[in-house]
């Protein structure tokens, strides 16, 4: 029944993909709507709803990517940077695997957003949240990023680096990239979203003249994921 309801526009953008004139907004429509329909019928089953991804957020393809690796691993502790659907996720995964989830925002009312969340979801135990105010300049080289003083000191098996936005700097991404490689466990992998940009590149470019045994492996996701490690 749930699903007739979404037939016409099914039938419109299919139509549009015979025809050859299928767009951008094609595509995103019918995205919506696929998405929309799992989060009625999760509701319907009482379990947890998410918010849409993509865009800002973290993309499903790019969320299954980090699940998949994370599904190899015994009790991690896991920190990312920048908070929202994926932490919802990443918690709900580590409810069923067991181990450990940071999660750093800077904006503190969004933060309380994806906490109210997370707890309507029930797997606030499985997160830590922690608020990290932007500090620096914009004008500055390196721009605006986290102030990580506010941080735990621990060692970290995942990392997943999706802020802070790129408003605040070209370079905003290389200060949680760089502890993110300084924190990281042996066998751990750092996975960096929006890897296509351009400010996302020369962040890594900086980061491989600081760390020359850094690997990287492209992930084909929508918007770019770049996996990190250390060799041996």
């Amino acid at each position: 029944m749930i699903l007739r309801l979404f037939e016409p526009i099914f039938a419109r953008i299919r139509n549009r993909f015979i025809a050859g004139l299928a767009r951008q907004e094609d595509l995103d429509v019918m995205y919506n709507q696929i998405a929309g329909l799992f989060q009625i019928q999760n509701a319907m089953r009482g379990e947890a709803v998410l918010k849409p991804m993509r865009g800002w957020a973290l993309s499903p393809d790019a969320m299954a990517c980090v699940l998949a690796d994370l599904q190899k691993r015994t009790m991690p502790t896991i920190i990312e940077f920048g908070s929202g659907q994926s932490t919802i996720v990443i918690a709900a995964a580590l409810k069923h695997h067991g181990g450990r989830l940071i999660s750093v925002e800077h904006d503190p009312d969004y933060s309380k957003t994806i906490q109210e969340q997370a707890a309507a979801c029930r797997v606030s135990d499985m997160i830590e949240f922690v608020h990290s105010p932007l500090i620096g300049e914009e004008s500055a080289p390196h721009g605006r990023s986290y102030d990580l003083t506010a941080l735990p000191n621990v060692q970290v098996d995942v990392a997943l680096i999706d802020g802070p936005p790129i408003m605040n700097g070209t370079y905003t991404r290389l200060s949680p990239l760089r502890w993110a490689v300084q924190h990281l466990t042996q066998a751990g992998s750092v996975f960096l979203d929006d890897a296509a940009r351009e400010s996302e590149r020369l962040c890594i470019h900086v980061l491989q003249k600081e760390f020359p045994n850094l690997k990287t492996t492209n992930r084909i996701t929508e918007k770019g994921l770049l996996e990190l490690c250390l060799n041996a």
